[in-house]
């Protein structure tokens, strides 16, 4: 038996109990602390006890860098730049169309005097909208604007301004973010926006860019009607020169044949036919009268017989210059009617075409004193009140989410090297 008193032995239970609870508590916060962490390995290593590994110090010193670079750096820069350094930039706007006389004139007379199509306004339209953003129209500008010292004002930001020594090619890239021009595909309207620095400035160079543009489609119209016009030109010539050769032929064949027109000649020799049968019949008439009383060699008898073959005689040359072909003969009336009408027929059809010509010529002379392709502004450059860009809490924004974007991206490649790793 032992000899501890029996209350010694119950303390000593309650004392062991004790400590196995307690245990048992520290095991159970110390597994939901590890369940629960969100900081990986090193709140391990805290809680166990230990020293984190060189790669956890280095993937901790890696995610402070990417939050600086990836997340603080962007948004400070954006917070800085866009709330206190970034230039007011200040938009003018107009609207026009590229319209054409067609209307007015009537699409036939446009298109016999022209030939230009319907789908021609629509490329006219389309040229000047990217004649706006091309360097033809800072060409233009440069006649009467500096628009190089506008555009590198000092007042402005360094980001924003063009700079000094920019080369023609970052002029024109600088020129093409600060201009828009677009065609409204139901309409044609051409909606042009331009921006600068000042609100007086960005009126005046739209202006200009209006009259540019107008200059640009006048010359157009030259190109047009010098080129309508030189080819019209050179029809009525060639017609006019086929028209003389015509009737050179033509005369060639009247003074071949000595007729002036188979008409005519055809005219002559069957009034001709007629009376030389109507003495020819006279005669035939007296003959046969006196025939009955007097003997057939009587003299006056012989001589109305010859005449009667005398009449008879003419009347078939008479009819073989008509229409007969008489060995011999070089040409008859019908062998020269067939000449006469083929270059009859020549000098008809070349005067047909030379009336035609003249006729395009008049038309063209017409519509020319018309503009055939105007710039209708229906809304003038207006001048702006308030500046339109930066867009600060826009691109404040839209900085914060893309940089935290790229962050959690930086966080997750980290990740993935750190279990690569382990």
């Amino acid at each position: 038996m032992s000899n501890r008193p029996p209350d010694i032995h119950v303390e000593s239970s309650q004392t062991a109990l004790g400590l196995s609870r307690a245990a048992s508590s520290r095991l159970a916060t110390t597994a939901r602390r590890l369940r629960f962490s969100t900081s990986g390995r090193s709140d391990l290593f805290k809680v166990v006890g230990l020293r984190p590994k060189l790669s956890e110090k280095i993937f901790r010193a890696s995610v402070i860098i990417s939050a600086i670079f990836f997340l603080a750096a962007p948004n400070a820069f954006a917070v800085l730049y866009y709330g206190f350094i970034a230039s007011d930039q200040f938009q003018s706007e107009t609207r026009f169309t590229v319209r054409t006389s067609a209307p007015a004139l009537g699409k036939d007379q446009l298109g016999k005097a022209t030939g230009i199509p319907s789908a021609k306004i629509v490329q006219d339209t389309q040229i000047v909208a990217e004649f706006i953003t091309s360097k033809g129209m800072i060409d233009a500008l440069s006649e009467s604007i500096d628009i190089r010292s506008i555009y590198a004002a000092p007042g402005a930001d360094v980001l924003s301004r063009l700079e000094d020594e920019a080369s023609a090619e970052d002029l024109l890239s600088y020129w093409q973010d600060m201009v828009s021009a677009a065609i409204s595909p139901a309409s044609g309207i051409i909606t042009v926006k331009v921006r600068a620095f000042s609100a007086d400035d960005a009126q005046r160079i739209l202006i200009e860019v209006v009259r540019a543009a107008e200059s640009a489609v006048n010359n157009m119209n030259a190109r047009i009607w010098r080129d309508v016009t030189q080819t019209a030109q050179e029809n009525q010539d060639r017609a006019a020169v086929q028209l003389r050769i015509a009737r050179e032929n033509l005369q060639a064949a009247r003074n071949k044949t000595g007729m002036l027109s188979i008409e005519g000649t055809a005219s002559v020799l069957t009034a001709l036919i007629g009376n030389i049968e109507r003495e020819r019949l006279e005669l035939q008439q007296r003959y046969e009268v006196q025939s009955q009383s007097v003997a057939k060699d009587a003299p006056q008898l012989v001589v109305l017989h010859r005449e009667i073959v005398s009449k008879e005689r003419q009347i078939k040359e008479l009819q073989g210059q008509l229409a007969g072909s008489t060995v011999g003969q070089d040409q008859t009336l019908a062998d020269a009617s067939v000449t006469f009408a083929q270059r009859q027929m020549e000098q008809n059809l070349a005067e047909k075409q030379f009336s035609a010509s003249v006729k395009t010529m008049e038309q063209i002379k017409f519509v020319s004193r018309q503009q055939l392709l105007y710039l209708d502004s229906f809304l003038s450059p207006d001048r702006p009140d308030s500046p339109k860009f930066p867009k600060r809490f826009f691109w404040i924004v839209a900085t914060f989410l893309s940089s935290l974007v790229a962050w959690g991206a930086v966080l997750s490649g980290l990740a993935l090297i750190r279990r690569r790793i382990a």
